[in-house]
């Protein structure tokens, strides 16, 4: 009787071995015309292929349960339990209605109770399971959602804030960005003001702690949504930070006396961020200049002193990772403190010999870690990787394996539980990819270098040895690159439209300097400062950061360009899917990944790229013209706008409005008295206008008309045109319009035809394409609690704009570029 092992033994071979086809033979011809090899014809040899072809086909389908049964005993069905829970999130803040927590709680109970009474049935048990992960997901993105509840601005408004400061920083252009909660309101007093603001100011009181109270005139701002579909969602994410508004101060600012929260949380949390900004200022007196910037945001994440042009050397060279605190740095300090721990135990060997130095090194790295997490602001990003990195230094303590993919999957569980919001972000996609990968691809290959090892012996001789170590670390490092980067890559070019080509190189060039003269000089930074020695660390440290500088600029300006264009939701799910069968699967069940990854880069292929853009506010107009220029309605446009659309469509020029008569292109626009009109290429018409009194005009001339002003009708007469308001950008944000291509007139047919037939079927051919278009929001409905407030601007309620004085119009450029570069 066959075993387990004989019968996945010959299961395999018949999966992937051909059967025998008995030696080589050679062609002959019979005397009746009939190929034949050996003593076989071609027929039979066709039906013996086909009869092979078959036994390889059920012989895989008989492998997939032996393979699946595998996984199973292996474990790996634990590690698709976070998939299922981020699944389970992701549904939920993508829901168009807001689920009820009765429902959520309902259906989990439901699903338990199955689970429990279905113990006879072990795949009815796992679908149950995997049920169960995803509502409970669900029900991690409700809890959350209602543990914030912040209070959302929705409109622009001028008025005198009182407030405390809790947060603040310096920006590359001197200026001040400072988080405040908002403790009362004056002329007018706000019914339904905000809890806590960000804002920026010129100046602010010397002296000025966090913990203080302002006074002063402010201009606040509601949230703005993505710049485009799928893009950074700036009110979702503000609205689970508490932040319910943005905007700037107006003159000068008054220190004024306020209560302090006196509850021990909050004092602590005050007290660590007045050390917090102490300890920036003293960073940048011991380090001048930029580098002193980017030491501040390593140590203590605040970096909006960083100019964008070293932003932009980072990203393009693939080290926009090291500015942000990560796991990278949170890993670098524990690896610096166990390090230093255990060589200082090693001259003490009667105590290394008698208790665990190792799980003693663990738990103070744990604790050092925790107070780097607390010392950094506590950013989302950060709590991530500090929980990851807890897992593994508990795992540490009890003897078990510290880098695992079961360890990442339990601090994935533990993130998504605590802040599920984030799954939808970049820097969980990124750094989660990046680590799953890692945590594979060295499994795999320490598994092959050990048998390549026991084959061949290793060498004890020194000469030998130390040459072959440093190959090895300097090859680590380049595949560390090479893993970490195409693994996150995918949604690196999705939210940023950026692969950086040559991270590869940036990463092996700058990464061993930061791993030996930055962050440990850090560490030993801000163990010298009560002894005021910090100086000498922070110098080495300094220097380190120059030479990464010099790094990032040298291999961006000569990176090619990363852009793959714009990148389809689908095709962002099916490259996650493949990416997760590829590596958390450990059998041949792994080459499902193949067709999925295929799919996915075939989706992108085919993806049709809108043609018409709209800004939320209706001030900006973009139409895509064949050769991938951007014709856009106004001379100075929002810059942050036009350059997210240019890096996310891969538009290669921006094509300014001519004033009327002067020579133009074909898809430019031409704007007269506050009417601009642009032809698309495939010949219908964009009429823009902002004012009431040019409706008439606009909706004769134009077939796509974009009214932006409060109250614009929603059509135009009885003509059939495509109408897009102001309240409806108002309601649902930015707008993509796309139109197919046109449908071309065969010339042959065009010459037996009269005039008079020919344009009515162009015009039938115009209506086929209007109906035909899809508008595709940026925001879905305004029905969930980040989105209500959309309900109560202006626009919304067809309410004409709030008229300011000319400082607020002067500055609302300059400030709304200020907010999108700290939120973002």
């Amino acid at each position: 009787m066959e075993g387990p092992a004989t019968r996945t033994r010959t299961s395999e071979q018949l999966f992937f071995l051909r059967p025998d086809s008995g030696g080589h033979e050679i062609a002959t011809q019979t005397q009746a015309g009939n190929l034949v090899i050996g003593k076989e014809s071609w027929p039979a040899r066709l039906q013996g292929l086909g009869n092979s072809a078959r036994a390889q086909l059920q012989s895989a389908l008989l492998a997939i349960p032996t393979a699946f049964n595998c996984e199973i005993d292996r474990g790996t069905l634990f590690l698709f339990l976070p998939v299922f829970s981020g699944i389970g999130a992701i549904f939920y803040f993508n829901a168009a209605v807001e689920p009820r927590l009765g429902a959520v709680l309902s259906g989990l109970t439901l699903l338990i109770g199955c689970h429990a009474l279905a113990h006879a049935r072990p795949m009815i048990r796992l679908v149950l399971l995997l049920a169960t992960a995803l509502v409970a997901g669900m029900l991690f993105g409700k809890v959350e959602t209602m543990r914030a509840g912040t209070r959302m601005l929705g409109s622009e408004v001028t008025t005198r804030m009182t407030g405390r400061v809790t947060a603040m920083s310096r920006d590359a252009k001197g200026g001040w960005r400072l988080t405040m909660d908002v403790i009362s309101t004056a002329r007018p007093a706000l019914q339904y003001g905000p809890d806590r603001i960000t804002v920026s100011a010129r100046s602010v009181p010397r002296d000025l702690r966090v913990g203080d109270g302002l006074a002063g005139l402010v201009h606040l701002r509601p949230q703005s949504g993505p710049v485009r579909p799928g893009n950074y969602d700036f009110a979702f994410y503000n609205y689970y930070r508490g932040v319910g508004a943005s905007g700037f101060l107006l003159g000068k600012l008054e220190t004024v006396p306020v209560a302090l929260d006196t509850g021990p949380v909050a004092t602590t949390l005050m007290a660590i961020a007045n050390i917090r900004q102490q300890l920036t200022q003293r960073i940048l007196r011991n380090i001048r200049g930029e580098p002193g910037d980017i030491a501040a945001s390593l140590i203590t994440g605040q970096r909006d002193g960083i100019s964008d042009d070293t932003n932009n050397a980072f990203r393009l060279s693939g080290l926009s990772h090291i500015l942000s605190i990560s796991g990278f740095h949170m890993a670098l300090v524990a690896a610096t403190i166990i390090g230093s721990l255990r060589a200082i135990m090693a001259f003490f060997p009667g105590f290394s010999a008698r208790f665990p130095v190792k799980k003693f090194s663990a738990v103070i790295a744990l604790m050092g870690s925790a107070f780097y997490l607390l010392l950094s602001g506590s950013d989302v990003a950060a709590q991530r990787s500090f929980v990851t990195l807890a897992v593994m230094l508990l795992a540490m303590t009890v003897d078990r394996a510290a880098i695992s993919m079961r360890n990442l999957a339990i601090a994935a569980l533990i993130t998504i539980a605590i802040s599920p919001h984030e799954i939808l972000g970049p820097s969980f996609q990124m750094s989660y990819s990046a680590t799953a990968a890692l945590i594979a691809f060295y499994s795999w290959w320490s598994h092959r270098q050990g048998r390549r090892a026991f084959r061949r012996g290793v060498s004890n001789h020194l000469l030998l040895a130390l040459p072959l170590k440093a190959i090895n670390h300097i090859g680590a490092i380049a595949m560390t690159s090479v893993v970490a980067g195409t693994a996150s890559s995918i949604f690196a070019a999705y939210h940023f439209n950026n692969t950086a080509p040559f991270g590869l190189v940036g990463n092996a060039l700058a990464l061993p300097v930061i791993s030996v003269f930055v962050m440990p000089f850090a560490v030993l930074g801000l163990l010298a400062m009560p002894f005021d020695l910090d100086w000498l660390p922070f110098t080495v440290m300094g220097q380190g950061i120059e030479i990464v500088i010099a790094i990032a600029k040298m291999v961006a300006s000569r990176s090619p360009s990363g852009n793959l264009g714009l990148m389809p939701q689908g095709t962002l799910v099916l490259m996650s899917v493949g990416l997760i069968l590829l590596l958390f699967l450990s059998t041949r069940l792994r080459l499902c990944s193949i067709p999925v990854l295929a799919t996915a880069a075939l989706f992108m292929l085919r993806a049709q790229e809108p043609g018409i853009i709209v800004s939320e506010d209706g001030k900006l107009v973009a139409l895509r013209t064949g050769d991938r220029d951007l014709a856009i309605n106004r001379t100075a446009g929002s810059a942050f706008s036009l350059n997210n659309w240019q890096q996310g469509y891969g538009i290669n020029e921006v094509v300014k409005p001519l004033k009327a008569g002067a020579l133009s292109k074909e898809t430019q626009f031409e704007c007269v008295e506050k009417l601009c009109t642009a032809r698309e290429p495939g010949g219908l018409i964009i009429a823009y206008t902002d004012d009431r009194k040019q409706t008439v005009l606009a909706c004769g001339e134009g077939d796509i008309v974009i009214l932006a002003f409060a109250g614009a009708p929603t059509i135009c007469g009885d003509k059939n045109t495509l109408v897009l308001t102001k309240r409806d950008l108002a309601l649902h944000g930015t707008a993509e319009i796309t139109l197919k291509p046109p449908e071309p007139l065969p010339p042959t047919i065009a010459r037996n035809k009269s005039p008079e037939v020919v344009l009515a079927e162009a015009n039938d051919s115009r209506l086929r394409r209007l109906r035909s278009a899809s508008i595709n929001y940026a925001v879905g409905p305004p029905d969930r609690p980040w989105n209500t407030y959309r309900t109560y601007s202006r626009a919304a309620r067809n309410i004409e704009d709030y008229k300011s004085r000319k400082r607020v119009n002067a500055d609302s450029d300059e400030a709304a570029a200020c907010e999108k570069s700290a939120d973002c």
